[in-house]
């Protein structure tokens, strides 16, 4: 669910981006789905090998290691929830 929803969503992004529309709210969005996605799916990996999950001869470990990164950079996910708080839900700012 997590990956179809993120890709809806860049798809939504672009065509906002193409017609000249403002898209942040989508793009965030896209982002910290596909994060999460890659990040379950590594997680899940990791469980179904269980002790050989962290084992270096598997991958698994390296490639949960290497997904971890799309939920912190080049933003976190608690920075993107603070940017649609805020930009679509008209919250005030929290950082």
């Amino acid at each position: 669910m997590y990956l179809e929803s993120a890709w809806l969503m860049a798809m939504r992004a672009a065509w906002l981006y193409d017609s000249n529309k403002p898209c942040g709210a989508e793009a965030n969005s896209a982002k910290l789905l596909g994060a999460r996605a890659g990040h379950d799916a590594a997680w899940q990996a990791i469980m179904t090998h269980g002790g050989f999950g962290y084992a270096k001869e598997y991958h698994v470990e390296r490639l949960f290691r290497e997904v971890s990164i799309t939920r912190l950079a080049p933003i976190t996910e608690q920075l993107i929830l603070s940017f649609i708080a805020e930009k679509v839900l008209d919250l005030p700012k929290s950082y």
